[in-house]
C-alpha cells in the first residue's frame, strides 16, 4: 500500500527534510534512515522495561509457505514453531526470554490493534523499512518504546531477516538488570 501524503509527510519530518526530499529521493531510503534513527532514540527506554512488558511484530511474509504450521487468526498467524522459517526461533527466545507475546501479523495496519490489545510497554518490531517506520510511528502515538530490525529480504512472501540481530534486540536487558541497579545495559542491540 502506497504511503498516504501525511505518512510521507510525518517521515520526513523526522530527518528534517523538506517535501522536496520525498520528491527526488528514494522513499525506500528514508524509510532505512527514520528506522535507525528512532531506534536510537528509544534505545534506552526500551532497555529500562522488562520483557514481561514487551511484544514482537512478525509480518506474515516471512512464513515459508507449505512448509508454514503457522495456525492463522483474525489478524495474522500464531506461530507453532515448526523451525521452518526464523519465525519459530524467535517465537521460541521471547518465550524463554519471558516476553509478552509473539504476534506474526498480515499487515502493519493490524499494529495499531495489538497496542491496544496487549497494551505493551515496549515492542521488537521485524518488517521491511517502509512497514517498520509506520510500526514506529504509531508506536510514539501510543507512547510504546520500540527497536526495529529489518528484512534482508523484502517481498510479500518468503522474506528472511538476520537472526543474530533480531536475537540481540530480543535480549536487550532492564538496566536495573544489566547493571545491578544504574548505570548503562550491558547489552545493546547490534547497531551502529
Amino acid at each position: 500500500m502506497p504511503a498516504t501524503p501525511e505518512e510521507v509527510n510525518k517521515i520526513l519530518g523526522w530527518l528534517g527534510a523538506g517535501a522536496e526530499a520525498g520528491a527526488e529521493g528514494n522513499f525506500g531510503e528514508l524509510c532505512r534512515a527514520v528506522t535507525v534513527r528512532k531506534n536510537k532514540e528509544h534505545a534506552l527506554r526500551f532497555a529500562a522495561v522488562p520483557p514481561a512488558e514487551r511484544v514482537v511484530f512478525l509480518p506474515q511474509c516471512l512464513r515459508r509457505i507449505g512448509r508454514c504450521q503457522a495456525i492463522e487468526t483474525a489478524r495474522g498467524y500464531e506461530c507453532r514453531e515448526c523451525m521452518q522459517c526464523p519465525a519459530g526461533t524467535i517465537t521460541r527466545e521471547a518465550a524463554r526470554l519471558g516476553y509478552k507475546g509473539v504476534y506474526m501479523l498480515k499487515g502493519g495496519r493490524a499494529v495499531a490493534q495489538v497496542l491496544c490489545e496487549a497494551r505493551p510497554t515496549a515492542v521488537v518490531g521485524v518488517a521491511c523499512s517502509y512497514e517498520g517506520a509506520l510500526g514506529i510511528l504509531e508506536c510514539e502515538r501510543k507512547g510504546v518504546a520500540v527497536q526495529f530490525v529489518p528484512l534482508t529480504r523484502d517481498g510479500c512472501a518468503e522474506t528472511d531477516v538476520d537472526l543474530d540481530e533480531v536475537l540481540s534486540v530480543l535480549e536487550f536487558v532492564p538496566l536495573a538488570r544489566a547493571t545491578g541497579g544504574g548505570g548503562a545495559a550491558e547489552k545493546t542491540p547490534g547497531r551502529d
